[in-house]
């Protein structure tokens, strides 16, 4: 395991990553496996967890891939790149598996409007540690190598999380 960055500064993508190419079609593929076929989800390519990683779709329609344990973010026909971890901590902010529920900004985001209260949060004013930096983070003790069932359930324990897809 390697060591903890400070809060904010999620560890750099792993080296194996940095000249791996996400597509189009690598994205479509990875969406129609899971979600249309209903597979059971891959792994991240960066930390190698499950139940954390896969393919989104942003706002504004961007396409990415990304894992919400480690900050791994890709956007399609971009490089690998980490997400910065933000916990806005206003009363209204929801627990997730047992921790704060962590919210991951883009890699040039400054900052975000927060779902939860709707103030503008500034990231250097929210930081927080990824999970996969912090080895005491409930979020190792979710199992691994699972189904998609079981992820799907797991993640309908918590209200925020319930009806959404959270791989």
């Amino acid at each position: 395991m390697r060591e903890p960055e400070p809060a904010g500064r999620p560890a750099p993508v792993l080296p194996a990553q940095a000249d791996v190419a996400y597509t189009t079609a690598v994205w479509d593929e990875e969406c129609f496996t899971v979600f249309a076929e209903g597979r059971d989800p891959g792994v991240c390519p960066s930390c190698g967890r499950t139940g954390f990683y896969g393919p989104r779709v942003g706002n504004a329609g961007e396409r990415y891939r990304a894992c919400r344990f480690c900050g791994f973010f890709q956007d399609v026909d971009g490089p690998p790149t980490r997400a910065h971890p933000s916990i806005h901590g206003c009363p209204e902010w929801p627990e997730v598996a047992r921790a704060p529920y962590v919210w991951w900004l883009a890699p040039r985001a400054e900052e975000y409007q927060c779902p939860f209260c709707a103030q503008m949060v500034r990231a250097a004013d929210a930081p927080a540690t990824a999970p996969s930096d912090d080895p005491a983070h409930p979020w190792w003790k979710v199992p691994q190598t699972r189904t998609r069932f079981y992820y799907s359930r797991l993640w309908e324990n918590w209200p925020y999380t319930r009806g959404r897809v959270f791989l």
